[in-house]
């Protein structure tokens, strides 16, 4: 599946139109309606394809859209059912795995999501690059959360173990490697661990600690490139004059 959805979407209909009964097409066109959260067509259009020929990727599809719908109960039948067509591979299954702890996760489900990353990286023939994308992305999320609530050391919690994570992958191109998550949840992979660092140094500061907030910056700034340094430190420069008392700021 490409990227651009409008496109991908007509050729979609098109391949459907052409053969009613690619039940692929219908599930591909499920995850387009995902995308898009359109729901009831994402629900559609996989149950269709589960009619035609029950799939993997039919009954992904199927999840996503139940989870969608905050019909969880109903989406974790689909995942299950969807784990009798990876024909036995672990790679397959561990995948499918994460598909299912992020589509619970968008459906609020949180904790589970969190604690079913954490079960599977301790199993064997993970791929633990893939784990700690996903867990980054998620605790970036829970992050952003708990700032909004004005839950701060609640929020330096959430960053703080999404950098760790990140501290995995952030020199290896992710973006490309696992466009699996771009494709399905539009994850911004490319700039996961910059903002996972920034949004620590700023939850950090809110929670008043000013020192840990400095060091992390210096941190960012050690570890980025040398062309991204000028914009980090005009960003850095713009949230101490939002977060610090103006004498500390001057000082």
């Amino acid at each position: 599946m490409v990227r651009d959805w409008p496109t991908a979407e007509k050729a979609l209909n098109l391949d459907i139109y052409t053969n009613p009964n690619d039940h692929i097409a219908y599930a591909n066109r499920a995850f387009v309606m995902a995308r898009k959260s359109n729901w009831d067509r994402a629900l559609q259009d996989a149950i269709k394809s589960i009619r035609i020929q029950p799939s993997l990727a039919g009954h992904i599809s199927e999840g996503i859209s139940l989870c969608g719908k905050k019909q969880v109960q109903a989406a974790r039948i689909s995942f299950d059912l969807a784990s009798m067509y990876t024909n036995g591979d672990v790679k397959t299954d561990r995948f499918l795995f994460l598909i299912k702890a992020i589509a619970l996760f968008n459906a609020n489900e949180h904790q589970e999501a969190i604690l079913r990353i954490g079960e599977l990286a301790t199993c064997p023939d993970v791929d633990p690059v893939a784990c700690r994308i996903v867990e980054a992305y998620l605790r970036v999320q829970l992050g952003n959360m708990a700032l909004d609530g004005a839950r701060h050391n609640e929020a330096v919690e959430h960053f703080t173990a999404a950098v760790n994570a990140s501290a995995f992958f952030y020199k290896m191109p992710i973006h490309s490697m696992y466009e699996e998550f771009v494709v399905l949840f539009g994850w911004d992979l490319k700039s996961l661990w910059q903002r996972a660092n920034q949004q620590q140094c700023r939850a950090l500061f809110q929670s008043g600690s000013f020192g840990a907030a400095i060091e992390a910056y210096q941190s960012i700034m050690d570890n980025i490139d040398e062309n991204m340094k000028a914009d980090l430190h005009t960003w850095f420069t713009a949230l101490k004059v939002e977060m610090l008392p103006m004498e500390m700021v001057q000082s």
